[in-house]
C-alpha cells in the first residue's frame, strides 16, 4: 500500500499538514486554505482535494471528541444540508473543468478572502434563514471543488452576533461534518484511492504533533496577530497559485 510512497514526499506533505494544523489551532481557520496553494501543484487538484477531505475528518475529530456534548447543530444544519446537496456538484465541476482554470479559480479565492480578512469590512447582520441556504450551496461547491467549505462558512459567521466560543463550536461542527460528506462523495466517486489513503496515513502523525504544537504556542503567541499573518501568507500563497495556473 505504500510501495509507491517515498521518504521526500512524506516529508513534505506531511510538513504542509503539520503547519496547517498549527494555523488552524491558532488563528481558528484556514488550514486546506493554507495547505491546498502548495499541495495542489504537487499532486494535482483532485488528489489534494481528496487528501484534504480525509485531513480534515483526523483533525476536527480530534477536538470534537473532546467537546461533543458541546455540539451545537441548530446554528448550522440548513448550511450542512444545503452544502451536502451541492458537494457533488463542486467535486464533477472539478473533474470536467481545466485544472488550470480551477487552480486559478483557488488562487482569487484565497487573496480575496485574505483582503477580507484584513480590512475587516464591517457586515450587516444576516438573520434570514435563505442566508444559511445560500452559504451551504457555496460551501458545497466550494469542498467539492477544491475542499475549502470554510470560506463561506466563515463569511456567513462574520455577519452573525455569536460570541467566540459559539462561533468556534459552530465552525468545528461545521467543517467535521463537511469532511465526512466530502469524504462519502470522494469514495462514490473512486477519488479516495490507495495512494490518497497511504499519503494520509502516514502524515497522521505529523498531523496530531501539530495540534500540540499549536496547543502549546497558543500560551505565547497573539491568537489576532498570528491570524493577520495567515492573511498576508494567503495572498502570496494564492499569488504562486495564479502564477503556477497561468504558467
Amino acid at each position: 500500500m505504500f510501495e509507491n510512497l517515498d521518504l521526500e514526499l512524506i516529508f513534505t506533505i506531511g510538513g504542509i499538514l503539520f503547519s496547517a494544523t498549527v494555523v488552524v489551532r491558532l488563528a481558528g481557520f484556514g488550514g486546506s486554505l493554507v495547505a491546498m496553494p502548495l499541495i495542489v501543484p504537487m499532486l494535482g487538484l483532485t488528489f489534494s482535494a481528496s487528501l484534504m477531505n480525509l485531513f480534515g475528518v483526523a483533525s476536527f475529530s480530534f477536538v470534537i471528541f473532546q467537546r461533543w456534548r458541546d455540539l451545537t447543530f441548530g446554528d448550522v444544519w440548513r448550511i450542512i444540508l444545503a452544502g451536502m446537496f451541492l458537494y457533488p456538484v463542486g467535486i464533477w465541476t472539478a473533474v470536467f473543468v481545466p485544472e488550470a482554470l480551477m487552480r486559478f479559480v483557488l488562487g482569487i479565492i484565497c487573496i480575496l478572502f485574505a483582503i477580507y480578512g484584513l480590512a475587516k469590512l464591517p457586515f450587516p447582520l444576516l438573520q434570514h434563514p435563505i442566508w444559511q441556504w445560500i452559504t451551504g450551496a457555496f460551501a458545497g461547491l466550494f469542498g467539492g471543488a477544491f475542499s475549502v467549505s470554510g470560506v463561506p462558512a466563515i463569511l456567513y459567521s462574520s455577519t452573525q452576533d455569536w460570541e467566540p466560543e459559539r462561533f468556534r463550536l459552530n465552525m468545528f461542527t461545521f467543517l467535521l461534518t463537511m469532511s465526512m460528506i466530502g469524504v462519502v462523495f470522494r469514495i462514490l466517486a473512486g477519488q479516495i484511492t490507495r495512494p490518497v489513503v497511504s499519503l494520509w496515513l502516514t502524515a497522521v502523525p505529523f498531523l496530531y504533533l501539530g495540534i500540540n504544537v499549536g496547543e502549546y504556542l497558543t500560551r505565547f503567541v497573539s491568537r489576532e496577530r498570528f491570524r493577520q499573518l495567515v492573511l498576508v501568507l494567503l495572498i502570496i500563497l494564492g499569488g504562486r497559485m495564479i502564477n503556477s495556473a497561468l504558467g
